[in-house]
């Protein structure tokens, strides 16, 4: 963390204030919190838990904390990118009608020199179900999403708190709501500063290799489901066809590239176990749709299964930033 604030004191725009939700760390981030405060560039807002809350509700209340006009949210061991990406994104939300809620690009501290793309373009995106369907997916990582703290106050809920999809819910349900989504090309977060290689832990280390190791598998996609299904139930434009768009774009899209994933990590198991966990009748919100959009679905299911674990990755490899793109129109 000391690392990580060390880094946002370069930053050339003087009107910062860094919030710091600490969720009973174990370490000595207090002590080290309060020596840095009466030296720190920028003031410090430091909220010690009485008790672990958890991802989301931790997540939420570091963004509740906040006194300022807008938000940028970072990891524990993320940090701001480029010395004037604060400065420049102030002027864009200036020159942009101040927007509600947007994201940005990030780089893996470990090769600065790759842009991890979710943004594609500097603009403003729109609002509305449609657009809130086509970038849900860029909130699944927390470093780099803004918000303007007033809207995000008004949306403020713990209603998904354990999912850890809060993030999506409160981000679709926003735009859905009218908010207005921007995106940022340029890396403005920097991650993964602190955590050495052998000591980071990501879902790689636990997917099946094995068949020995083979276990049915869902990759937290019902919750995805749940979790959208509920943002746009709350936004009051729920329908029958926006609940078939969920499916269909979780099944025809999110589906196959978490198939081709696990492939890539040399998991054909993994993804095997994805295939049977994620057959459509196993999904309770699965009975909200009609009768022939369960068929749909199911077709869908069927062709994207044995396209997905019939394509070679490099195949995969080779097409996926043009599928990206493709999706987001």
């Amino acid at each position: 963390m000391l690392q990580a604030l060390a880094i946002i004191e370069e930053q050339t725009y003087s009107n910062i204030e860094v919030v710091v939700s600490d969720d009973c760390s174990s370490d000595d981030t207090p002590e080290e919190i309060g020596r840095l405060k009466s030296i720190y560039k920028y003031p410090i807002v430091y909220h010690r838990n009485s008790r672990n809350l958890g991802y989301d509700a931790n997540y939420r209340q570091s963004v509740a904390l906040a006194t300022g006009e807008y938000c940028i949210v970072i990891g524990n061991d993320d940090s701001i990118f480029g010395k004037d990406s604060i400065h420049n994104l102030v002027e864009f939300i200036k020159e942009n009608q101040y927007p509600e809620i947007g994201f940005a690009n990030f780089v893996e501290a470990k090769n600065t020199g790759v842009t991890i793309h979710r943004a594609r373009t500097t603009e403003v995106l729109g609002s509305g179900p449609d657009v809130a369907m086509n970038y849900y997916s860029c909130f699944s990582f927390v470093g780099g999403l803004i918000y303007k703290k007033s809207a995000f106050d008004q949306y403020n809920t713990s209603k998904h708190d354990g999912s850890i999809y809060a993030q999506v819910y409160l981000g679709c349900l926003m735009i859905a709501s009218g908010c207005r989504l921007f995106s940022i090309k340029e890396p403005i977060v920097i991650k993964d500063l602190e955590v050495k290689e052998e000591e980071r832990k990501s879902y790689k280390d636990v997917i099946a290799r094995k068949w020995k190791d083979y276990k049915m598998e869902q990759g937290g996609l019902p919750s995805v489901i749940n979790v959208l299904i509920d943002a746009f139930r709350d936004a009051r434009v729920l329908t029958p066809a926006i609940i078939f768009k969920i499916f269909r774009r979780i099944y025809g899209v999110t589906y196959p590239h978490w198939i081709l994933d696990y492939k890539s990590n040399g998991a054909f198991p993994a993804a095997m176990g994805l295939v049977h966990g994620l057959w459509p009748g196993k999904l309770d919100n699965f009975r909200l749709l009609s009768f022939f959009n369960r068929a749909k679905i199911r077709i869908i299911y069927f062709f994207v299964s044995v396209t997905a674990l019939l394509t070679p990755v490099f195949v995969y490899q080779a097409i996926r930033t043009r599928l990206y793109d493709w999706m987001k129109k």
